[in-house]
């Protein structure tokens, strides 16, 4: 159905001929529902800046490895998932310090002191509001 340039749909299906020959469908509520609502990836260590990003409208830089993204479109409760990490020895974890606009990032040592990282990524899963 076409109506004020919109495609509306609830299954996408192809023929898969070149690999088996049969059709394939798959529901479109999967992909919405399996696909991150944002993700970000940023700087701490040298300086504090966002590389690339998707619904992550800023960051802000509660000091060594505390960082808050905030979502451009927020989420519909505060239930949703958030996985970090960064790509030095350290793992990121947090407090649990989440609302539907923003949550905190805490990238630590091994020794659990907070402490910055040159590259570190999230994503988000969940309902938008």
């Amino acid at each position: 159905m076409v109506a004020h340039g919109t495609i509306a749909f609830d299954t996408l299906t192809t023929s898969d001929q070149v690999n088996t020959g049969t059709e394939k469908s798959l529901d479109t509520s999967y992909i919405f529902n399996g696909t991150p609502k944002a993700w970000c990836n940023w700087a701490t260590a040298a300086s504090f800046s966002i590389y690339d990003s998707f619904n992550i409208t800023s960051l802000t830089d509660n000091g060594a490895g505390n960082t808050k993204p905030v979502l451009t479109n927020i989420m519909a409760n505060d239930d949703y998932a958030y996985i970090g990490f960064c790509n030095e020895t350290n793992y990121m974890g947090n407090n649990d310090e989440r609302t539907t606009a923003t949550f905190k990032l805490l990238s630590q040592n091994s020794s659990h002191s907070n402490t910055d990282c040159s590259d570190n990524n999230v994503a988000v899963h969940g309902d938008l509001a």
